[in-house]
């Protein structure tokens, strides 16, 4: 089970990386579209989760919109976020983090990777926090319990595997 779930998060962010990092060439963006992707087909289906068989079942009373959007944090922004800060350590830069910082580059390309890494100890803090959130989340997705992984016990939601119709494509053919 854990294999197809890890296989299923990896599908849907190709599908999310190789729609949008075209339009946006932004890893912040990026990861707010794979979080609005998660939130937004929770109740239904993700790619990734139907090719692997797979569906998030809630309560019998349905979700709220705050255990859906928290589920998604968890999920995706938190190994997102690690990523897009572990790029940004290595050198890679995105027009968003030096502004928000306050530097003004207006010479570097979205997703272009400079020679020289931060200087000082900017970049090993960024590498040092991606690398600490992506770790984070591979411990918090490698508690599983069943079919309920932390983020899936705090939403009160469960991944189970789809059952196949009894007889399959053989019923059909009669």
């Amino acid at each position: 089970m854990l294999v197809r779930r890890l296989l299923a998060r990896l599908l849907d962010w190709l599908l999310v990386l190789v729609v949008s990092w075209p339009l946006v060439h932004e890893p912040v963006v990026v990861v707010a579209a794979a979080v609005l992707y998660d939130a937004a087909l929770l109740r239904l289906t993700t790619l990734g989760k139907a090719l692997t068989g797979l569906r998030v079942v809630g309560p019998a009373t349905g979700l709220r919109n705050s255990r859906v959007l928290a589920r998604a944090l968890v999920t995706t922004a938190v190994p997102g976020a690690g990523v897009a800060l572990v790029l940004a350590g290595l050198g890679w830069r995105e027009p968003a983090l030096p502004a928000a910082l306050g530097w003004q580059q207006p010479w570097v390309v979205a997703g272009e990777h400079l020679g020289a890494g931060w200087t000082g100890w900017l970049g090993p803090l960024l590498l040092a926090g991606g690398l600490a959130l992506v770790a984070l989340s591979a411990v918090e997705s490698l508690d599983l319990r069943g079919t309920r992984t932390w983020h899936d016990r705090k939403a009160g939601t469960a991944v189970v595997r789809l059952k196949h119709l009894p007889g399959g494509l053989r019923g059909a053919r009669r």
